[in-house]
C-alpha cells in the first residue's frame, strides 16, 4: 500500500503531467520508488551553464543597475530577488510544491517577473518540452505569490542557442585563446502564458494518482511500461516463453 504522507513535488516534475504521452502508471511508480535501477547520472554541465548565466545577469545588474540588453523584453527590473531551494516552497492543497527559478525580479510598478534559462535551441511552441516548461514557470509563479512576491504577471523562458555546425570553423578561429576556447550563445526569449488554474488542476491530478492504493493502468504504447514489463519477464525467467 502506498504511503499516505503529503506529496512533495517540484514544479518541473509537476510539468510532466502536462506532457504529451504522460503515463499515470510511470508517475505512480516514480513517486513511490524514486531510486530506480539503471538510471544514467545526468551530466551537470547544463546546470553549470545556467548557474553561470545567472551570475552574469546578477553581476551586470549590480554594476549597471539594470538587466542586460538581451533581456529587455522581460521588462525593467528595480531589484533582483534572491531565492534559495530551502525557502522557495509553498503548500498547495495536501501537497508541497518546490522549485527555484533562475531569476525572480521586481519591476518599478511593484509587479514581479520570472525568468528561467535553457541551454538549447529554440524551436518555438512545437518543442515537445514546452508544455512541461509552461507548468514549471507557472509553478514558480505560484510559489512566489504564496511567499508574498505578488503579482507575478510575466514569465519568460530564455533559450541560449549554441552555434550551428556551419559556424564552427569561423567561431573556432575567433574564440580560441591561449587559455582554452570560448563558445558564444545567442539568447532567444519566449514568453509563457500566466495560467493560475493550471497548477490547481495538475496538483489535484498528481494527488489522485499518488494516493491510489492500486498501481494505475499504464498508457497504451508507453515505452517505459514496455521496458518495465520486459525487465520483469527477464528477472522472473519468463522472457521468451
Amino acid at each position: 500500500m502506498p504511503s499516505m504522507k503529503a506529496l512533495q513535488i517540484s514544479a518541473k516534475d509537476l510539468g510532466w503531467l502536462n506532457a504529451s504521452g504522460f503515463c499515470e502508471r510511470c508517475f505512480w511508480i516514480k513517486r513511490h520508488n524514486k531510486k530506480l535501477p539503471y538510471q544514467t547520472p545526468f551530466a551537470g554541465i547544463f546546470s553549470s551553464i545556467d548557474s553561470y548565466t545567472k551570475s552574469i545577469v546578477e553581476e551586470h545588474f549590480e554594476r549597471e543597475g539594470k538587466l542586460p540588453e538581451w533581456l529587455d523584453k522581460a521588462g525593467k527590473a528595480k531589484r533582483l530577488v534572491t531565492v534559495t531551494q530551502s525557502g522557495f516552497v509553498a503548500p498547495k492543497g495536501r501537497s508541497i510544491l518546490t522549485g527555484v527559478p533562475d531569476q525572480l525580479f521586481e519591476r518599478q510598478d511593484g509587479s514581479y517577473g520570472i525568468i528561467d534559462y535553457k541551454t538549447a535551441r529554440y524551436t518555438g511552441t512545437q518543442d515537445s518540452l514546452m508544455p512541461v516548461y509552461e507548468v514549471q514557470l507557472n509553478g514558480y509563479a505560484y510559489i512566489a505569490e504564496s511567499l508574498g512576491y505578488s503579482p507575478v504577471n510575466s514569465l519568460y523562458l530564455v533559450y541560449f542557442e549554441p552555434p550551428v555546425r556551419e559556424q564552427f570553423r569561423e567561431f573556432a578561429r575567433k574564440h580560441t585563446t591561449e587559455g582554452g576556447f570560448e563558445m558564444p550563445f545567442a539568447p532567444v526569449l519566449h514568453r509563457v502564458k500566466r495560467d493560475r488554474e493550471m497548477i490547481s488542476r495538475l496538483i489535484g491530478m498528481a494527488e489522485r494518482i499518488f494516493s491510489s492504493e492500486a498501481i494505475p493502468k499504464g498508457l497504451d504504447g508507453c515505452e517505459d511500461c514496455r521496458r518495465l514489463e520486459k525487465l520483469i519477464r527477464l528477472v522472473t525467467g519468463s522472457e521468451g516463453r
